[in-house]
């Protein structure tokens, strides 16, 4: 573990509190705050391997996929994840991303009762997944309102905040820890651990025997409008995300073409807007009949637009970009705003004009959208603010940044560090091969630029693809030059003669 800060003896043992905000009585630390690097890996990690596990359902999917057998089904509450730790004589909450809160917030005070004389002490820390969420006056809890009570810093509403244990991540009780096997052994740890709680609970858990069972809660619960959705948990280990479905009405960007079948689309591009009129990126969406793709090309190929920035789909075929002016309806399973890192995921904004088309703007904290699946055009719809908002997705996730208008960020130059070239005459032709090294000087400011760039390459006019291009990135120097050096030797054999040398 790495020692405590001097500025904030009182702040935990594992935590930088060198940047600490109020939060109430108690104290906020920004992402990256978590310092020791095994806590701070494990809590990365988890958000990562859960997320990639759980198998998100639609109400409409119960009977079809709801695995038969013994079922523990909990509700799915409207808040963000976040982990309860315990080592030592310190108790805090930190997220994925290393956001830590500690000292004196009510639902820690609580904590600290329930837990001190409880953990174990085998372990040298307890760590505890939950749902951090706050209380409202009326209806079920929603994202943005653990936002709310987060924010105001020493006047902030602390008083509301709730966490709801689902999962023990690491540690245990006095007189077993993990790991463990089976989930109803956790569970029953936890609820020993978190025994006489109310701010700091054990997510209420109810053992179900299949469809029937689950279809009378997601009435009960979901329907009514009482919690988000289900969870359901099989003995086998794994874990369904019962939610309704969602709807989306989207602006239709730009679509591929199927290479195999010219004149029918194969994905479209998709986006909401902003409440500047900016235009958000959500995705793209493949899954319509083979008539709807026919036609969904007649429409869109008149309506080609120029672009000053690329957009591929997932196959790697870059979208061709139309004015927007069409709206589709899909249907999602869900809507994600975070990263199984715990960061934001960010879209790229953009906006169009009748006659520069479309430019990009900058990447900004935005949604992806899980299985989409078309609906309908909807002729009734407008490409605006209003018909297409991105404020659609709300209900579900939190985005910041919403109301933000977007601004170009102006990137540094990059710069030429190593450039090659070689040059090989065979029956009197002559074959290129170049390497080029450059430094961005982008990384600090938009991270989907790498450090270093690597680029080689291979131009042969007696083989059958004449031009071929390798390119890696790298995030040091040292790495970058390591790279060069690599595929110099790899491709730089007898014969060949660099240029000007």
């Amino acid at each position: 573990m790495s020692a405590r800060t001097s500025r904030d003896p009182e702040g935990p043992a594992s935590v930088d509190t060198r940047q600490v905000r109020a939060l109430g009585q108690g104290a906020q630390a920004p992402l990256g705050s978590v310092v020791d690097a095994d806590l701070a890996q494990r809590l990365k990690q988890y958000k990562r391997v859960i997320a990639g596990r759980y198998r998100a359902l639609s109400g409409d999917e119960i009977e079809a996929l709801t695995p038969p057998g013994p079922l523990l089904v909990s509700p799915k509450l409207d808040g963000e994840l976040w982990f309860l730790v315990v080592e030592g004589g310190d108790v805090f909450l930190a997220n994925p991303g290393g956001r830590v809160i500690f000292g004196a917030v009510p639902v820690l005070d609580e904590a600290r009762a329930l837990l001190l004389d409880r953990v174990s002490t085998q372990e040298p820390r307890t760590v505890i997944a939950g749902e951090l969420y706050a209380e409202r006056a009326a209806g079920r809890p929603r994202h943005d309102d653990l936002a709310a009570a987060l924010g105001g810093e020493a006047v902030a509403e602390v008083d509301r905040v709730r966490f709801a244990a689902f999962d023990l991540v690491w540690g245990g009780d006095r007189t077993q820890v993990g790991p463990f096997e089976r989930y109803a052994d956790k569970l029953a740890v936890l609820q020993g651990l978190l025994a006489g709680g109310t701010r700091v609970q054990v997510v209420d858990t109810q053992p179900m025997a299949g469809a029937a069972d689950v279809r009378a809660a997601y009435a009960a619960q979901v329907s009514s409008g009482a919690v988000e959705g289900l969870v359901l948990r099989t003995e086998d280990g794994r874990t369904f995300k019962l939610k309704p479905s969602l709807t989306l009405d989207a602006v239709v960007i730009g679509y591929t073409e199927r290479a195999e079948t010219p004149g029918v689309v194969r994905s479209l591009a998709l986006a909401l807007i902003r409440e500047d009129g900016q235009f958000h990126l959500i995705g793209s969406c493949g899954n319509m009949d083979v008539a709807t793709r026919e036609a969904l090309f007649a429409r869109l190929e008149p309506l080609g637009a120029p672009t000053h920035f690329r957009y591929a789909s997932s196959s790697g075929a870059l979208y061709r970009f139309v004015r927007p002016e069409v709206v589709i309806e899909i249907k999602i399973t869900d809507v994600l705003a975070d990263e199984p890192s715990g960061d934001p995921i960010t879209r790229m904004v953009a906006t169009y004009e009748a006659e520069a088309g479309w430019r990009a703007v900058r990447p900004m904290p935005g949604v992806s959208i899980l299985h989409p699946v078309f609906v309908r055009v909807r002729d009734d719809k407008q490409a605006d603010a209003v018909d297409a908002r991105m404020a659609q997705v709300s209900e579900r996730v939190w985005v910041p940044e919403l109301a933000v208008h977007a601004e170009a960020v102006a990137l540094p130059a990059s710069e030429i560090i190593q450039r090659k070239v070689f040059t090989k005459t065979t029956k009197g032709k002559v074959a290129v091969r170049k390497l080029v090294v450059w430094q961005t000087h982008k990384e600090a400011v938009d991270p989907r630029y790498p450090a270093f760039v690597v680029h080689f390459t291979d131009y042969s006019p007696g083989r059958k693809e004449p031009l071929q291009r390798e390119v890696r990135p790298a995030m040091t120097a040292a790495e970058a030059d390591a790279l060069a050096e690599a595929l110099l030797a790899a491709n730089i054999k007898r014969g060949w003669v660099e240029a000007g040398a």
